[in-house]
């Protein structure tokens, strides 16, 4: 009987042993499929990042080829236009200066698509000598769709602003913090228009002139001491702030779904901004949408007028004794209401124009 319990553990003992080397194996088996292909991810990554270093070096060749064909260009007209007057009417002169004319045009068209890029100087103040162009086009759709995304998300926070602000109206740290809002808000869309300017997108220079006089306005408002003209103030403004939030909130609404149609239509870039493409001067797009939202845009236009002349009677009653952010706020809200107020005429007088042959 003891011989038999013995067979039997020893049976069971090795039964385990057997099922325990399977596991083992498989574990083997997998652990070294893993590495074999992580060796071969590495190998491919490497490749990659060999080939993307040739990619860029060839763009570099290229951007310096087009260089030297647009010095040799310019020269070669230079050499033409002192040619003496009978050889200028030869017809092979002119077909050489078409040649070189074409050359040029697209010398410069081609430099826009390789030439690195480093923005405007408000965006080298930010991020310094760096290459903000991309070459993917995906990348720079993302730049559009975070773009578009972050103006979606702080909209409704004018709004919440002018709550705390009405609630809490004698609070320096909610004033404070709105101030600081605003400047960071302003930057963040004027260094985003820049870049996204660079990479392709339609933008009239008024937009990003106008964010930089957004971003001096609430610079102006954050050093503004708290002040009797201050408080005096702060009422008006935290108003037209509120009016702004809204409208802000539908123009984007409607100005998203005509330059998704737009785009659809083939008369804008993937990766332009809402309302800041050029083809929105050739959209026949004088709907009810459009002409429901006039009436808002005209009254933030003139509110904005109205400040700016409500600042200058405050500093003219008090006989220009007032602190310089008051002149400084009244000069800011002439430029905006003016710059906004032509543009929106301009922007809908041209509607009107492209309906009206649409029409015909």
């Amino acid at each position: 009987m003891m011989e038999s319990f013995s067979e039997t553990k020893i049976k069971t003992t090795t039964s385990n042993e057997i099922q325990l080397s399977k596991e083992l194996q498989d574990i083997k088996n997998e652990v070294f499929e893993l590495k074999k292909s992580h060796e071969q991810c590495k190998e491919k990554g490497i490749k990659v990042k060999k080939d993307i270093n040739d990619v860029f070096k060839h763009a570099d060749d290229i951007t310096n080829t087009l260089a030297k064909h647009e010095k040799e260009s310019s020269q070669l007209i230079g050499r033409i236009k002192h040619l003496n007057a009978k050889e200028k009417q030869l017809e092979i002169t002119k077909e050489l200066s078409a040649h070189l004319d074409q050359i040029k045009a697209n010398v410069k068209r081609a430099k826009v698509s390789f030439t690195p890029e480093t923005g405007s100087i408000f965006v080298r103040l930010f991020l310094g000598q760096v290459n903000v162009k991309h070459m993917r086009e995906n990348e720079k759709f993302r730049l559009k769709q975070e773009y578009e995304k972050f103006k979606k998300k702080t909209n409704p926070q004018f709004i919440l602003f002018v709550i705390l602000l009405l609630i809490y109206p004698e609070s320096s740290f909610i004033t404070t913090s709105w101030q600081i809002w605003l400047l960071y808000y302003y930057i963040t869309l004027a260094l985003r228009e820049n870049i996204l300017l660079v990479n392709g997108s339609s933008i009239k220079p008024w937009w990003i002139m106008h964010h930089y006089l957004s971003i001096a306005g609430s610079l102006t408002n954050l050093l503004f001491p708290l002040s009797e003209s201050f408080h005096y103030f702060l009422p008006q403004v935290t108003y037209f702030s509120g009016c702004q939030g809204l409208v802000q909130i539908l123009t984007n609404r409607y100005q998203q779904g005509r330059l998704y149609k737009l785009v659809a239509m083939g008369k804008a870039n993937i990766i332009d901004v809402t309302g800041e493409s050029e083809g929105w001067g050739n959209d026949p797009g004088w709907t009810p949408s459009a002409l429901f939202l006039l009436p808002f845009l005209l009254f933030v236009q003139f509110f904005q007028l109205y400040n700016s002349i409500s600042f200058f009677a405050f500093a003219y009653q008090k006989g220009g004794n007032v602190e310089w952010q008051v002149f400084s706020c009244g000069f800011i809200f002439l430029c905006l209401g003016l710059g906004n107020l032509l543009t929106t005429l301009s922007v809908y007088y041209q509607k009107w124009k492209n309906f009206s042959k649409y029409k015909d």
